[in-house]
């Protein structure tokens, strides 16, 4: 009589384990309904920038594509300078919103634009916003070997 009852009581412990780990009351990946969770797309989040480390890639594209000399390189890098700092302390206030943050920093791009535009002509304006600032693997090496 032991016996049975311990095995009925075994028997009734690996079954009830089953049907815990299949979640019967959840739609379950692969079935009729099922909504999968949702992922957060982190790309749209700007992240705190190193100024300099960014001024020091996008310049010689600039000198290369506007044929700046010294004078105008130096105004530029000072400008880019000033955007990026203004762009990393609106970022690292937290009590601005997601809105907030969006509104400060296209002030922030259309301020920048207005003094960019106090140095180059519109035409070389133009050519600037065209510019591709992504760096590549072999720009990265030529820049480490720079340094």
């Amino acid at each position: 009589m032991m016996k049975k009852l311990g095995l009925i009581i075994l028997l009734g412990m690996f079954f009830s384990v089953g049907f815990a780990q299949q979640q019967l009351n959840q739609i379950q990946r692969g079935q009729r309904g099922y909504t999968p969770p949702i992922i957060y797309n982190n790309e749209t989040y700007i992240e705190l920038v190193d100024p300099f480390d960014e001024v020091d890639k996008m310049i010689p594209k600039c000198v290369a594509v506007l044929k700046l000399d010294a004078f105008e390189q130096e105004i530029i890098k000072g400008m880019l300078i000033k955007k990026f700092e203004s762009q990393n302390a609106i970022l690292e206030n937290e009590k601005n919103t997601r809105a907030d943050r969006k509104k400060k920093i296209d002030d922030l791009d259309k301020e920048y634009w207005k003094e960019l535009a106090t140095i180059l002509k519109p035409d070389e304006i133009e050519k600037y916003k065209a510019i591709d600032f992504t760096e590549t693997n072999k720009e990265k090496k030529k820049r480490r070997k720079k340094n």
